[in-house]
């Protein structure tokens, strides 16, 4: 038996592109405006499809049961392009057509290896920053809205 860190991940390049993904739909319009205008390449991009927006169905499982049900619906906006013989896909949620597009252009930059490297320090990791930023700061707002009780069990000693 191989041990599971020994054997090759034939999902590793798309967890790896899932993850890239994720951080453009997140990332700052502006980081995301600044490095378009920085990259001499991405104007060679072609548009396939949109950028246009749709709705796509929210599905839910119950805890318990596990049984799917209809949550509702969702504002997106997809674009697809082709840059350099590489599809770019961008699906965002909202109406927000121009970072669509951006997503596009970007994740066909990325499946390049050179390109990779090249974007790396200079967009995805002060977008993963940003967004980690950005989270804490809601965080915080939250917890300084949170309700402590007193309660016997803690013998009013607030968390």
């Amino acid at each position: 038996m191989t041990p599971k860190s020994a054997a090759p991940d034939p999902d590793s390049g798309q967890s790896e592109r899932r993850h890239w993904m994720g951080v453009l739909a997140r990332a700052p319009i502006d980081l995301l405006r600044a490095s378009f205008e920085d990259c001499p390449r991405c104007a060679d991009a072609r548009r396939l499809v949109g950028p246009e927006i749709g709705l796509i169905q929210l599905r839910a499982k119950t805890p318990v049961t596990e049984t799917a049900f209809h949550l509702g619906e969702a504002t997106v906006s997809r674009c697809v392009v082709e840059l350099a013989g590489r599809r770019g896909y961008g699906v965002v949620l909202g109406s927000d057509l121009e970072r669509a597009e951006l997503v596009a252009v970007f994740d066909a930059l990325l499946q390049d290896p050179q390109m990779h490297g090249e974007l790396r320090p200079k967009l995805l990791q002060p977008a993963e920053s940003a967004i980690s930023v950005s989270r804490q700061r809601r965080a915080d707002a939250a917890q300084a809205t949170a309700a402590h009780f007193f309660t016997a069990a803690r013998g009013g000693k607030t968390p």
